[in-house]
């Protein structure tokens, strides 16, 4: 199937609308029906099977990775702002939501305390 940047970002809007599919905090991400019928509704607006769908969201994903990895490096090796790498991929906007899933999250404990 040849993508669109229309349907590119549809379909980016109908992932993050999801976020039990990307978002660890979601209390239904592990479960695995809830899941699964939330990656069907996006196959079926879109008409594709569930693999493709899985499939697309991991491409997203690793074109994001790449992008952010860019803008990180660049910022690291220059000293000028204005020279800094800015993504010009048109679904870079789209796919911020993801910028900090796998952050690690504070708890409040710290192994200094031991």
């Amino acid at each position: 199937m040849n993508w669109s940047d229309e349907q590119t970002i549809s379909f980016i809007e109908m992932y993050h609308d999801r976020s039990l599919l990307w978002d660890p905090t979601n209390s239904q991400y592990k479960n695995k029906n809830k899941r699964h019928d939330g990656l069907m509704e996006i196959a079926i607006s879109f008409g594709m099977e569930k693999f493709d769908v899985e499939k697309k969201i991991k491409n997203l994903q690793s074109q994001f990775a790449r992008e952010k990895k860019k803008e990180k490096e660049s910022r690291k090796t220059e000293s000028g702002a204005d020279e800094a790498y800015t993504s010009k991929w048109f679904g870079y906007d789209g796919m911020l939501f993801l910028a900090d899933k796998n952050t690690p999250k504070t708890t409040g404990f710290s192994r200094l305390q031991l």
